[in-house]
C-alpha cells in the first residue's frame, strides 16, 4: 500500500480540480438561488398573497408539471407531509410498508406517523438503491397470498406497501419494481425527495407509481426554504388530499367551516416564489451539474482510494449529490479521509445511517442485510453545488 497520507491527500487534489469555484470551504450540497429570486420574492411581498393563496404556487406547480410529467400535483410544506398524507390516502394503518433501510429518518417517521410498521429492505452493493433480485427472493420467502392480499408468514400481517426511494437522485429500475409489487398486489409510493429531473428510460421519476413525492428543503437541487410536492394519478386521490392538507375546510364565501380533522400541510406563496425562480433556470442547472459529475468522474477515476458512484444505463439523473466509495481494502483509512478533507476545507459527509440500526427502529422486521450497512461505511458524499 502506498503512502496513506499521500494517497488521500490526492483524492483531495482531484476533488479541488473537479470544482471550478474557488473559496475557503465546500458543503456538500448549497442552494443554486438565482438573483431573480429576489424580484419574484419582493413581487410575492408587494401583492400581500404571503400565505397558502397567491399566483406563485400557481406558477411553480405549472413548472412542476411540465418537468415532471405528473397529471396532479399538490403543494407541500415538506417532503415529509407529502409522504405522510400519501401513506394515510393508501390506508396503510396497522400493515406493514416495505421500505429501504437506507434512506433519510422522514421515509420511515412517515410510515410511523400512520400507525404502520416500516419494514426494511437491502440495498445493492455499490448503489444505495434498493436490491430488487434479491427482494424478489426474499418475498417469495417471506409472503403467502390470500386472494389479492399479501401476508407475512411470521408476523401474520398484511404487506400493504412499498415505499421506494430514489437516493440522491439515482434512479431505481422501475420496470422491475413495479412487475414484482404487481404479483403481490403491494401498493407503490415513490419517494423522489430528492430526484427532481432524474428520469427512467425518459420518465421522470415519482410518477411511476399512483403517488410519489419530491422535496424542497434547503439542501435539495431546487430548494423553496422548506417545502415539498406530492404526485398523483388519480383525480380522486388529488382531491381527498387537498381538502384534507387544507384543514378540510368547506367552501363557503363567509362561513368558516370543517368536515373532518384536517391538517394544515400547505405550501405558502412566498416559498413557491422562490422554489419558481430556480425552476426558470432548471435546465441549466442540471446542464452543470452534469459537467460536474463527469469531471468529478474523470478525475475521481486516477484515485486508487474510491471509485464515483455511477449511474445506471437505464437512468438519467439530476446529479444532486456526487458520492464516493471507498474500496474495501482502505476501509480502515475512513476517518483519516473525513478528517484530511474536513481540515482542508472539503465538509463532505457521510450517508445516513441505516433506519434499522437506529435506536427506535431495532425492533421493527427487516431482510438480511449484506450490503447496506458495508455501503454506509464506504460511502462519501462531495460537494456538488458548486457549478
Amino acid at each position: 500500500m502506498k503512502n496513506k497520507s499521500n494517497i488521500i491527500k490526492h483524492l483531495y487534489k482531484m476533488i479541488l480540480k473537479s470544482i471550478d469555484v474557488k473559496r475557503s470551504d465546500y458543503q456538500v450540497h448549497e442552494p443554486i438561488i438565482p438573483a431573480s429570486a429576489e424580484t419574484h420574492m419582493q413581487k410575492c411581498i408587494k401583492s400581500n398573497y404571503v400565505s397558502s393563496l397567491g399566483i406563485y404556487l400557481e406558477k411553480f406547480e405549472m413548472k412542476l408539471r411540465e418537468i415532471t410529467g405528473s397529471k396532479y400535483i399538490l403543494l407541500t410544506n415538506s417532503g415529509t407531509a407529502a409522504l405522510f398524507m400519501s401513506l394515510k390516502q393508501m390506508e396503510v394503518k396497522e400493515s406493514e410498508v416495505l421500505m429501504p433501510s437506507m434512506t433519510f429518518a422522514a421515509t420511515s417517521n412517515a410510515v410511523i406517523y400512520n400507525d404502520a410498521i416500516p419494514h426494511y429492505l437491502d440495498s445493492m452493493t455499490k448503489n444505495p438503491c434498493i436490491d430488487i433480485d434479491k427482494l424478489a427472493e426474499y418475498l417469495s420467502k417471506i409472503c403467502v397470498m390470500r386472494g389479492n392480499i399479501c401476508y407475512n408468514k411470521k408476523t401474520k400481517r398484511i404487506i400493504k406497501a412499498m415505499i421506494v426511494v430514489h437516493p440522491f437522485g439515482y434512479t431505481v429500475d422501475m420496470s422491475k419494481l413495479t412487475k414484482l409489487c404487481n404479483k403481490y398486489h403491494i401498493k407503490l409510493l415513490e419517494d423522489a425527495a430528492g430526484a427532481l429531473g432524474s428520469y427512467y428510460k425518459n420518465q421522470h421519476v415519482g410518477t411511476f407509481a399512483d403517488f410519489g413525492i419530491l422535496s424542497f428543503n434547503g439542501n435539495k437541487i431546487v430548494t423553496t426554504g422548506m417545502g415539498g410536492a406530492l404526485l398523483m394519478k388519480n383525480y380522486k386521490d388529488y382531491k381527498t388530499i387537498k381538502h384534507l392538507i387544507s384543514t378540510a375546510r368547506l367552501k363557503h364565501s363567509y362561513e368558516i367551516s370543517h368536515d373532518k380533522v384536517g391538517y394544515n400541510l400547505r405550501m405558502s406563496n412566498i416559498n413557491a416564489a422562490l422554489g419558481y425562480a430556480q425552476l426558470l433556470s432548471f435546465k441549466n442547472t442540471l446542464k452543470k451539474k452534469k459537467q460536474l459529475y463527469k469531471k468529478y468522474s474523470s478525475n475521481i477515476s486516477t484515485t486508487e482510494l474510491c471509485d464515483l458512484i455511477k449511474e445506471e444505463i437505464y437512468s438519467k439523473q439530476n446529479n444532486w449529490v456526487n458520492n464516493l466509495l471507498i474500496k474495501e481494502e482502505y476501509i480502515n483509512m475512513r476517518s483519516d479521509i473525513f478528517d484530511y478533507l474536513h481540515s482542508h476545507g472539503i465538509k463532505c459527509r457521510a450517508t445516513w445511517k441505516p433506519q434499522h440500526l437506529l435506536k427506535m427502529n431495532v425492533n421493527y422486521p427487516k431482510m438480511k442485510m449484506d450490503n447496506c450497512v458495508k455501503l454506509w461505511k464506504l460511502m462519501i458524499s462531495l460537494p456538488s453545488s458548486y457549478i
